[in-house]
């Protein structure tokens, strides 16, 4: 079983042409309302894929929490452990431009009040969490739990350095690395990085794929070349997909392939949330699209 410890958000998603520059206004093409927070995208994503979820996570007591309950039991999510908190439910608002790039606020409402007391009876196989919940939690989250542990620093602000004692696999975009390095240079930076994980960095680099890490090897993964309609989640969908490959036992490249394949096609439409297997399986087999 895969157990994810984050956020819920919803998500308000903007299409423009363009972003505006720092005090113009521009038009918005496309207005969507969907599910969010990368906590649920990760657990919503791994579940479509086949995995046994189970979420960690709060939400308000408010309409969105509501949406949230059913949304989650309609993707088969084990709900047991979400807490409803008196306040508003997390809420994520994304400007996504005709490259395919984006821009996200998020406000994350319930998610804040998430504490370490929520973390009672973690199980499973992976824990896979993120970063848009309280880092002591995240800590506390890390510490608790018995299996392989996977932390995707999103965002990386990052106070307490020694929650990366207790990571395994640690999944940064470029962006992410930078930030939890202070530094341009990869190979001053893995190796820093990996003097605190404890077995692998996995750095994704969007569509020149993925480098993996571990003390004495680096392997630079390739992704498949696709048209890019959205990459909001593509981050979320690979960290799915590694946690659900890791779970059935694939070694660290095996499901790092997998991983970047999906988290590939996933860009090639609009949304957060991963594909369902039945959706992507022609195309991890085949490479095409």
């Amino acid at each position: 079983m895969i157990e994810v410890v984050g956020s819920y958000n919803v998500d308000f998603i903007l299409k423009v042409k363009r972003f505006p520059q720092p005090g113009e206004t521009v038009f918005c093409e496309k207005y969507i309302i969907s599910h969010g927070g990368k906590g649920s995208n990760q657990a919503v994503s791994a579940s479509r894929l086949g995995a046994n979820v189970s979420l960690v996570s709060a939400i308000g007591n408010d309409t969105y929490g509501i949406d949230a309950i059913k949304f989650w039991k309609s993707e088969n999510i084990n709900i047991d452990k979400v807490k409803i908190k008196n306040e508003r439910t997390g809420n994520a608002y994304i400007f996504l431009n005709d490259e395919g790039e984006s821009m996200i606020i998020v406000n994350r409402g319930a998610n804040y009040l998430l504490e370490e007391d929520d973390l009672d009876d973690l199980s499973g196989d992976i824990l896979l969490t993120q970063m848009e919940i309280k880092e002591n939690v995240v800590k506390r989250a890390l510490m608790n739990f018995d299996g392989t542990k996977i932390l995707n620093p999103a965002p990386a602000i990052l106070t307490d350095f020694s929650i990366l004692d207790y990571v395994d696999i640690l999944t940064p975009n470029e962006i992410e690395f930078k930030q939890l390095t202070n530094s341009d240079d990869l190979e001053y930076g893995l190796d820093l990085l990996l003097k605190k994980v404890k077995k692998a960095v996995i750095v994704t680099l969007g569509e020149r794929g993925a480098l993996i890490a571990t003390k004495g090897k680096k392997v630079l993964i390739s992704a498949p070349k696709v048209p890019v309609i959205d990459a909001t989640g593509a981050g979320d969908v690979f960290n799915s997909a590694l946690a659900y490959y890791l779970e059935k036992n694939k070694d660290l490249e095996d499901a790092v392939s997998l991983a970047t394949k999906i988290a590939s096609f996933s860009v090639t439409q609009i949304g957060a949330l991963g594909p369902r297997w039945e959706e992507v399986k022609s195309f991890v087999e085949e490479e095409k699209f």
